[in-house]
């Protein structure tokens, strides 16, 4: 396993730094963290503009801030301060001396531009369904957002207000992915608009019935534009059905007008389109394999219109993530390895993936125009995120308003952790002891499991599913990445296919018994707790193994057949499990409600009712089937959340019912003796 780098072992020495008086990281102090993000770097790389968000005082949500520092040092600068407001995307002009963002004031999500010279930042949009994503034209003078239109009527103003929700409004879905996460999208279709600065009616560049970029998985990284600014690159979902497809292609449209061209035809996803600083190449991220969403990313390399397309990252097993250019010649980009997040480079044109920071969590890179600073939020598990620049290959940490809290926190210790599984593969994972913890003591342990499947724990901060909060109370936590887990190599991740209850549970448990044989953690008071796949994972445990005292199940499928039908995105069941009606067998060996008539071990079941990736009539049919299998079990569902449980006031919640119920079974006398487990 990979060891700390330098970096982060320097941040966390900070931050364990003892001060006068230090007490367990509790919820108070995860939510009065500031919440760092957005970094971007001006053109010639002398400024880093940021948001800062913090829980508004009634924690109802996040209200943030527009800010910029110097890459050179110095104090960190607010520039917007308007009540309640939400602050996201800033931009840089390409002159650098003014900044867009978007901001919530009172409504939705609107455009504004600043001068850094001083004044008073001008709205520049009026969308009915808001702004989203921004870039700037070469020439300074316009726009161009990202926001919802009605593609039935044309374009322009009116479109934008007939795609506006209209509150109780009755919903008629004629196609899939009619819903996604925790929105209805039945008849709106997001499109990039010009919006002129000096006035004037909007322009729609990617008219049609198509998501530019594709809600369903792009982001702001899909959207660019050419070195000369003539043209709008972007990834748009090609397949007639959108819900079973993961393939995505590049085109690129005239900002003067005309019609788009498609340059790429693979059968996966190609996105995040990034042309070279003199745009004589284009770099991009492509997935092989159609319907597979969790697919190893390939960086290719080909001329200005994806011509002749070469892939740089062929002779390494890594996904790639996050891509910029730093000249004419070479790319970096980051990728996950061994728990880590780790920053590479690479040569256009001979390739040779090169390892440029290990363990640095960097992520949301952006470049300056040279590519000689690149700015990025970093982390860890001991250090929530601030803002960072990368010059010379050394990382500099330019704001530290995580300090403050993390100060006055008793931090614990974390090592990587191995083991071997029941077929005998290598897996691994993490390990939290509690702070303060002394060689030789055993303390309660709690197992927390991830979602995705493909998803990991790394060495990087979350405000979610924090495993601070865990060892604080005195708990060791294991931190499990079974196969399906990203970052060990595309076979350790592609094994969970047509098997979720079987090689993952098996990791899990082998794990979790790798941490009990280091001495750090006592078998006889174990609960496990885990979201999304992490919650089908505790189910599918309650049927097969009575080791835990207690489980927590968040967002968690309980019968997969009923998930299939009841999700929105479905490429990704039919790739993991197949078709139900061709075939019933991966649906019904892994299904949790199969085994029901076996649970035995106390559940808290919880869940957000917004929630469209795993609907709340799965943790409703949990809680049912514990109850009246007379197992100690409750239930907490959020009327107001979806797949994440984001409102700070829900938050605080949904930590303090979880904390306590595993605190209440810890704490109880031994359990009975435990039969065999039984995958």
């Amino acid at each position: 396993m990979p060891t700390l780098s330098p970096l982060l072992a320097s941040l966390a020495l900070l931050a364990a730094t003892p001060p006068a008086e230090r007490h367990p990281f509790g919820v108070d102090d995860l939510l009065a963290l500031p919440r760092v993000g957005a970094p971007a770097v001006s053109p010639d790389g002398k400024l880093v503009a940021f948001t800062l968000g913090r829980a508004a005082a009634d924690e109802s949500g996040i209200e943030s801030s527009l800010w910029v520092v110097a890459t050179d040092g110095g104090a960190p600068r607010r520039l917007t301060s308007a009540p309640g407001e939400k602050v996201s995307t800033p931009r840089f002009s390409p002159d650098g001396k003014r900044l867009a963002f978007t901001a919530a004031r009172g409504g939705a999500p609107q455009a504004w531009v600043l001068a850094l010279a001083g004044g008073e930042a001008a709205q520049v949009t009026r969308l009915p369904a808001g702004a989203g994503d921004l870039l700037w034209t070469a020439d300074g003078q316009a726009l161009l957002v990202a926001t919802d239109v009605d593609p039935a009527c044309g374009s322009g103003d009116a479109c934008a207000a007939r795609a506006a929700p209209e509150p109780g409004a009755p919903r008629l879905a004629t196609r899939l992915l009619f819903r996604h996460w925790n929105a209805w999208r039945e008849r709106v279709r997001t499109h990039v608009l010009r919006v002129p600065l000096a006035g004037g009616a909007p322009e729609d560049l990617t008219p049609g019935d198509r998501d530019v970029p594709p809600y369903q998985r792009g982001d702001a990284g899909d959207l660019a534009l050419s070195a000369d600014g003539g043209t709008l690159l972007y990834a748009r979902i090609t397949d007639p059905v959108e819900a079973i497809s993961t393939n995505a292609d590049l085109y690129a449209v005239p900002l003067q007008g005309g019609p788009a061209r498609r340059l790429t035809e693979g059968p996966g996803w190609d996105g995040s389109p990034r042309p070279s600083p003199s745009g004589k190449q284009l770099a991009w991220r492509s997935q092989a394999r159609s319907g597979y969403e969790a697919d190893r990313f390939r960086l290719l390399v080909g001329g200005p219109a994806g011509e002749e397309p070469r892939d740089l990252t062929a002779g390494v097993d890594l996904s790639v993530d996050e891509v910029v250019w730093t000249s004419e010649r070479r790319l970096v980009f980051t990728a996950d390895e061994g728990g880590l997040a780790n920053l590479y480079e690479v040569d256009a044109a001979a390739g040779g993936v090169r390892r440029l920071l290990g363990g640095a969590n960097l992520h949301a890179l952006s470049a300056s125009r040279d590519g000689r600073t690149l700015a990025a939020l970093v982390d860890g598990f001991l250090r929530p995120p601030e803002v960072a620049v990368v010059q010379g290959g050394k990382v500099k940490v330019l704001t530290r308003f995580g300090d403050e809290v993390m100060a006055r926190v008793a931090l614990p210790s974390f090592r990587p952790l191995g083991a071997k599984s029941r077929d005998g593969a290598e897996v691994h994972g993490w390990l939290m002891t509690p702070p303060g913890h002394r060689a030789g003591e055993r303390h309660p342990g709690v197992v927390l499991v991830h979602g995705g499947p493909q998803g990991a724990w790394k060495d990087a901060w979350s405000f979610r599913w924090n495993p601070l909060l865990y060892a604080a109370r005195g708990w060791t936590v294991v931190l499990p990445n079974p196969r399906g887990s990203t970052g060990f190599g595309q076979a350790y991740q592609d094994a969970v296919r047509m098997s979720w209850g079987g090689a993952p549970f098996d990791d899990v448990m082998a794990l979790t018994d790798a941490a009990l044989a280091g001495g750090e953690a006592d078998g006889a008071r174990l609960c496990a707790a885990g979201a999304s796949y992490g919650g089908y994972m505790v189910n599918w445990m309650n049927g097969h193994t009575d080791r835990f005292r207690c489980l927590v199940a968040h967002a968690g499928d309980f019968d997969l057949e009923a998930a299939y039908y009841d999700t929105e995105e479905l490429w990704f069941p039919e790739w993991e499990l197949g078709r139900p009606w061709e075939d019933r067998t991966a649906y019904e060996r892994w299904s949790p409600h199969r085994f029901v008539q076996r649970w035995r071990t106390p559940t808290l079941v919880t869940h957000g009712e917004l929630d469209y990736r795993v609907t709340v009539t799965q943790a409703l049919s949990t809680y049912t089937a514990l109850q009246r299998l007379g197992v100690e079990s409750r239930l907490l569902v959020f009327p107001d959340e979806g797949h994440w449980i984001l409102r700070p006031k829900n938050a605080r919640v949904f930590h303090d019912v979880v904390l306590s119920w595993i605190a209440d079974h810890l704490g109880r006398s031994p359990a009975p003796a435990a039969r065999p487990d039984n995958p």
